[in-house]
């Protein structure tokens, strides 16, 4: 028979047990597992953060989404944007930041809404008074039905991309455009100023985005001096071909072709081959 003492010892010890036995934890699948999505986007990045629902055989929008009303876009918190730098979203500016991303669904007409309380669970405590802006969107019906939600970026271009969400049989976009123009070209005559002037990059840019491209050439020659490379000549090939200078354009891709005979790499031996012979063809010269 036990003693008092030993079974008050038993007692204690049930009694430190069972806190223990109701902590542990259970690792089960997400119902509405969490996004977390970065893209380098212009000069620096989206990022997106958000839950995906998925249907389970229930009907989504006008339903388990109703029309017309503030939804949290996902599943659990709100979702959330982080923009690197200022951006139009619809049209309208937003200043690098962080954002909860709300929508209202409607068959007709969606609207997007960016907000300033980042920190809310859902959109049931949604204040109007923080929104940033709202942009409207019209949605698309798709053949095809997507089991899970689906927020990202698509048609993504140098500065520009298309915010896309995705749904059941539910598509619509919003444009987010950047404009960093300005920052880099104070960078780039910031940059000219130190020892190690970036002649090659710059000169890109110039060529990419429509600028002066005597400019352009006359920086890639400054590379070119420093450091010849077969892909130096090839870009200075198509600098020169759109500066309407054909002979010297021809000159550039032979040159390019000389150089590129040391490549080691099979693969960029042949593309670098086969590009300065297109930009040939292209200014009417020849290999020589």
């Amino acid at each position: 028979m036990k003693t008092l003492p030993t079974l008050v010892l038993a007692g204690c010890l049930c009694c430190l047990a069972a806190p223990t036995l109701q902590a542990q934890q259970l690792r089960l699948p997400a119902m509405s597992p969490t996004v977390r999505l970065r893209e380098d986007f212009s000069t620096s990045f989206i990022e997106l953060t958000y839950a995906r629902p998925s249907k389970r055989g229930r009907e989504v929008f006008g339903k388990l989404v109703p029309n017309g009303e503030v939804w949290r876009t996902g599943a659990n918190s709100s979702t959330r944007i982080r923009f690197g730098e200022d951006v139009k979203f619809g049209g309208q500016n937003v200043p690098a930041g962080t954002y909860a991303l709300f929508t209202i669904p409607d068959p007709k007409e969606w609207t997007f809404i960016l907000n300033k309380d980042t920190s809310q669970w859902g959109a049931y405590d949604y204040r109007p008074e923080l929104d940033l802006l709202r942009v409207t969107a019209k949605p698309r019906t798709s053949n095809t039905a997507l089991e899970s939600f689906s927020l990202g970026l698509e048609n993504l271009q140098p500065e520009a991309a298309d915010l896309t969400l995705r749904w059941d049989k539910v598509r619509v976009s919003v444009p987010i455009v950047a404009d960093p123009d300005a920052r880099i070209m104070a960078q780039i005559q910031e940059a000219m100023k130190g020892d190690k002037k970036p002649y090659f990059a710059a000169a890109q840019y110039y060529y990419s985005t429509n600028k002066d491209i005597n400019q352009a050439i006359s920086w890639l020659d400054e590379a070119i001096k420093q450091q010849p490379s077969y892909y130096g000549y090839y870009w200075k090939g198509k600098m020169l071909q759109k500066a309407e200078r054909k002979t010297e354009a021809a000159e550039a891709a032979r040159q390019s072709l000389v150089l590129v005979k040391n490549e080691k790499n099979a693969r960029t031996k042949d593309e670098y081959t086969r590009l300065n012979e297109q930009l040939l063809k292209e200014v009417g010269g020849n290999r020589k």
